[in-house]
């Protein structure tokens, strides 16, 4: 079994539009709602390619109660840890061209709040095999949170696999994740230029770097791997995620690194071929 920790979800709204004007009303061809944020797109993937995956979230208010639903709704469980306020929505504008995104922010944790996520994700990395960190940190969250999760499943017998950004990266590759992958733009603000030199940082058994149409690389104890870039589509957004849960989908079901790249590669492109992050068709 996979699990995924969401410290920060959201419900994540895609409005298709003809052409996005400022300052006047859009009536949106489709609307498409999922339960977001990089963690819960990993496990939508991971689900969608055949693992046994939970979700231990963070949620609070109406919106949090309608993530759980919707992640159970398509197979997901979760344990929905109770947060504060109301769990955020992030909306993407798409007109064909580039998304114009709004992402709100999530509401402040308080410290039990970080605890009882800890304790949750504690109790389900004892039955898992891999357990995904991913995402931003909601305000109020400790900045080695990422790192502290990564410890608790390690703690409880799990490997971790590491996928968040900034502060939380650096403090999160020091705790030592299994696997780590990120994008090129993290990449370069951590100042790696390879997935070897990412691995080496980490002291990873392996790392990834996802570098959207032109690819990705991974790196491991046996050597260097590369991939063909994925298929272009009309909605990359989450491609990212997907990767990732295409990568444990794979490793938890018995395949070798450059199987589970392969299979991250995949991912990522059916990811792109249709509207809602994390939907692989």
């Amino acid at each position: 079994m996979i699990a995924f920790v969401a410290a920060s979800p959201s419900i994540d709204r895609l409005h298709i539009v003809e052409a996005l004007r400022p300052g006047e009303i859009h009536r949106p061809e489709r609307v498409v709602a999922v339960p977001g944020g990089k963690a819960l797109n990993a496990a939508r993937a991971a689900h969608a390619l055949g693992a046994d995956v939970h979700a231990i979230a963070l949620l609070g208010g109406h919106i949090g109660r309608w993530v759980a639903d919707a992640l159970e709704d398509e197979g997901v469980t979760c344990d929905a840890v109770a947060g504060p306020g109301e769990t955020r929505i992030c909306v993407s504008v798409s007109d064909g061209g580039a998304l114009t995104e709004f992402y709100e922010p999530g509401p402040e944790l308080r410290p039990e709040h970080w605890a009882a996520l800890e304790a949750a994700a504690a109790e389900v990395a004892a039955r898992a095999s891999w357990v995904g960190v991913a995402g931003s940190l909601p305000p109020g969250a400790p900045a080695d949170g990422p790192a502290r999760l990564l410890r608790v499943a390690r703690e409880a017998g799990a490997r971790v696999a590491l996928d968040v950004s900034g502060e939380a990266l650096r403090l999160g590759l020091a705790a030592g994740p299994d696997f780590v992958k990120i994008n090129t733009h993290e990449a370069e603000e951590l100042g790696v230029g390879s997935a070897e030199a990412l691995r080496e940082r980490g002291g990873a058994d392996a790392a990834a770097i996802t570098h959207g149409t032109d690819g990705m690389e991974l790196a491991t104890s046996d050597g260097v791997f590369r991939a063909a870039p994925p298929r272009l589509g009309s909605y990359p957004v989450g491609s990212g995620d997907s990767a990732l849960g295409g990568f444990l989908a794979a490793l938890d079901g018995g395949a070798s690194w450059p199987e589970a790249l392969d299979r991250a590669v995949e991912a990522a492109s059916a990811n792109a071929q249709v509207p809602g992050a994390g939907r692989l068709g």
